[in-house]
């Protein structure tokens, strides 16, 4: 499904963005356009979602910056909640944080980037996991099931997998508000998520494709799974 897989391993984050290559953000932008609701960005939610994940996976470089709408102590009282949790702390100790990639797919020619939040190789080195921490505003884990489908995480799922030749993808779910419970989610142990988060992607970067060489044809959307 893909090939030329690169590692960058010196790539920032503002490095990683500046690649012509396409990411799954930028899949959540063109899918947003076809149905004519194009994504309007909050720049504290986003601002927000980078100092989280700097203090949970990066915390030597976390810093408050002057950035304001930030709740910088809630922010910290997150990334603490995920760093003290047993399960996270064995995946952070053994994992590498933030690493770019590149690889090119092989259907439409495409180039695509990732920059997954985790890669995990098993002890026996049999199994690559990719871990994503996503913070939440769900209630409980039921509710936050729900938004798999609707983020389109099964097919941010789907493509980081093909593309690196993963064999598991998880989510870990973090609540923002009080209780901050941690959720972890293997969206690969759900029926048919995975393939479902495929042909999204696959149908995603085919329109992309066309527009590159001045076609369009109308999106399909696929039929959404019942979760669990």
């Amino acid at each position: 499904m893909f090939h030329a897989l690169t590692h960058h391993p010196a790539l920032t984050q503002a490095q990683h963005r500046a690649l012509p290559n396409v990411s799954n953000t930028d899949l959540s932008n063109l899918k947003a356009a076809l149905l004519g609701k194009p994504n309007t960005l909050n720049p504290v939610a986003l601002a927000y979602g980078s100092h989280f994940h700097t203090a949970v996976l990066e915390p030597p470089h976390y810093a408050r910056t002057e950035e304001r709408g930030i709740k910088w102590a809630d922010l910290e009282t997150l990334a603490r909640q995920v760093r003290r949790q047993r399960y996270c702390r064995d995946l952070l100790y053994r994992g590498q944080a933030e690493q770019s990639y590149t690889a090119t797919h092989t259907d439409t020619g495409i180039g695509v980037k990732l920059r997954p939040d985790l890669l995990v190789h098993s002890r026996a080195g049999r199994q690559l996991t990719l871990i994503d921490f996503k913070t939440t505003s769900s209630p409980d884990r039921a509710h936050f099931l729900t938004t798999i489908e609707k983020y389109d995480y099964d097919r941010q799922a789907a493509l980081y997998l093909d593309a690196l030749g993963s064999t598991r993808f998880l989510i870990i779910g973090v609540q923002k508000k009080a209780p901050h419970e941690v959720w972890r989610v293997e969206l690969t142990a759900m029926p048919g998520l995975i393939e479902q988060g495929r042909k999204k992607y696959t149908a995603l970067l085919r329109h992309h494709a066309r527009q590159v060489a001045g076609l369009s044809i109308p999106l399909t959307v696929p039929a959404p799974l019942a979760m669990a």
